[in-house]
């Protein structure tokens, strides 16, 4: 611990006084360290470059000046970060606060006008494999993001051969049920559930990205699915980006089924039944 300590001491410039354990994430465990002034958050793994390509999502997130927590220091075990301090709002003040970064986010696209991203990125403890030469969103979601989640599911025996190829018959036929020339690219989080949005007296903070570029409406069927934000919410955000005319109806049942797979590949069956409904739901 005393060689953590020193490390890191020479990373901020100042003695870092306590490492103490805070929680255990997807890939190891995290702690707060704390120095006489400040506090900061520390993410660990075993080594891979993980925390490297957070460390990567983080400070591209930044470049927009979208709230994200400040990187220090990283590596291939450790990721040091600014610890947000959480002050609650109000439900109606945090909606509102995260409509406004999410706006924001969803507003930035890219001059190729493609899907992906530059780098492959990371959701949990998974890779997210993108492609810079998609320009195809159908396929994109097909062949990048739900078949390859579908197969590791299978793998682990979560899901069925039949169920498998069910999905391997929706995601040829995704053209079929959206209108894609609506579809422009934007910048998503991609993992927004209620624990990856913090509040504090300036807003909101967007932590543990796993950006791509996408349908904005993606990131609101994953925000659907938990939850995570109600009617005060949607009606700012709509304020800005109108919501497509097929988004409750055809968009959320589909766009929910990656982060589902997701959620089967890491919990197993707590989210098979959930994934059947939303088959059912498409008629798949």
């Amino acid at each position: 611990m005393e060689q953590i300590k020193q490390h890191l001491s020479s990373k901020l410039g100042k003695e870092v006084l306590s490492v103490d354990f805070f929680t255990e994430g997807q890939i190891g465990d995290i702690y707060i360290i704390q120095t006489a002034d400040e506090s900061y958050i520390l993410k660990t793994s075993l080594p891979s470059d993980r925390l490297q390509i957070e460390a990567k999502m983080l400070q591209d997130i930044n470049k927009y000046d979208i709230p994200v927590p400040k990187v220090y220091a990283f590596s291939e075990t450790y990721l040091l970060l600014e610890f947000i301090k959480e002050k609650g709002l109000g439900k109606e003040a945090e909606e509102l606060a995260a409509a406004k970064v999410l706006t924001d986010l969803h507003s930035v696209t890219n001059e190729s006008r493609m899907y992906g991203y530059y780098y492959d990125t990371t959701i949990a403890s998974f890779m997210q494999h993108n492609e810079q030469t998609q320009y195809n969103w159908g396929l994109f979601l097909g062949q990048m993001r739900i078949m390859p989640m579908a197969r590791i599911c299978y793998d682990k025996g979560e899901i069925s051969k039949q169920t498998l190829v069910r999905l391997e018959g929706l995601c040829r036929d995704i053209y079929k049920r959206i209108d894609m020339s609506s579809i422009t690219p934007s910048l998503l989080h991609g993992d927004l559930w209620g624990g990856n949005i913090l509040y504090n007296i300036k807003g909101a903070v967007l932590i543990d990205p796993a950006i791509y570029f996408g349908d904005r409406e993606m990131e609101l069927a994953f925000i659907v699915m938990f939850n995570t934000f109600g009617e005060t919410f949607f009606n700012a955000y709509k304020e800005v980006h109108p919501l497509s005319q097929d988004f409750y109806n055809t968009k959320v049942p589909l766009y929910q089924i990656y982060p589902l797979l997701v959620h089967v590949a890491l919990y197993g069956s707590t989210y098979t039944g959930q994934l059947e409904e939303v088959l059912k739901r498409l008629k798949v």
